[in-house]
């Protein structure tokens, strides 16, 4: 069994796959002071309330490293693998820009993921709603052509809180009905979240306009709250970066 970590600044998502069959999938918070020690009885709990036997392997793709170098010594203390750390070469990607350590590695998992999709087009948009959106322009057989990143929703709401006297934290679990709040919190949502809606379509029809046709796929946290207000996301893959992990690990050879 493999099991499939993605480190981001918020979450860290957990998978185990058995080959081509996702067992398991866990979603704990990002935590920068968690130490070796922690991870360890974190991960144990994990897998025993699950039932699940220890993994045979490990593979890791994380944007923040002091929370990769703790996970990677827990892993080995606890179940006696040492993971695959994604970056640009064991992904396999051919990274078209002047500093191909800049991309970050979940943002080249999930184009790997992409790939796979086998788009007759051969050519994707990814956009990953976390921390940050991040848009990621992806070409068949194996090149990943760029992108752009944008302050995610929570994020943006976040600094609204904090940097305003009078607007209070919003709930963003689903769209409003309608753009016109009339009342503070429902033009908090229709601004975070229907403007949301309306900068992915403004980005994903100019990435479109400069590349060519592409199948586009949405994944994160907050993917299904915009995919009904979206106008041009083909589909949402909840669990894209997970599956790019299995990918990568599955071709290391």
């Amino acid at each position: 069994m493999l099991l499939a970590i993605d480190v981001g600044n918020t979450a860290t998502i957990l998978g185990l796959w058995d080959e081509d069959r996702l067992l398991e999938r866990w979603r704990i918070a990002t935590d920068p002071l968690r130490m070796e020690s922690e991870y360890a009885v974190l991960f144990r709990e994990l897998f025993d309330q699950a039932g699940l036997g220890a993994p045979d392997a490990a593979i890791v793709s994380s944007v923040v490293p002091p929370v990769e170098y703790e996970i990677e010594l827990a892993l080995d203390r606890l179940f006696g693998v040492r993971p695959l750390l994604v970056d640009a070469r064991s992904a396999g990607l051919d990274v078209d820009l002047e500093n191909p350590a800049e991309v970050g590695a979940d943002r080249l998992v999930n184009a790997v993921a992409a790939l796979a999709y086998g788009d007759p087009r051969g050519r994707y948009v990814v956009v990953d709603f976390g921390t940050a959106t991040t848009f990621d322009l992806v070409e068949a057989p194996n090149v990943y052509r760029g992108g752009a990143i944008a302050p995610g929703p929570r994020t943006a709401a976040e600094a609204l809180s904090l940097r305003t006297a009078k607007l209070p934290r919003v709930d963003l679990a689903r769209p409003p009905a309608r753009a016109v709040g009339r009342s503070t919190a429902d033009a908090l949502r229709s601004g975070l979240i229907l403007g949301y809606a309306s900068l992915v379509d403004g980005m994903v029809r100019r990435f479109l306009d400069e590349a060519g046709a592409a199948r586009v796929i949405a994944t994160g946290g907050f993917a299904r709250t915009v995919e009904r207000v979206c106008e041009t996301l083909d589909v949402v893959d909840d669990d894209l970066t997970l599956k790019g992990l299995r990918i990568i690990w599955e071709k290391r050879a």
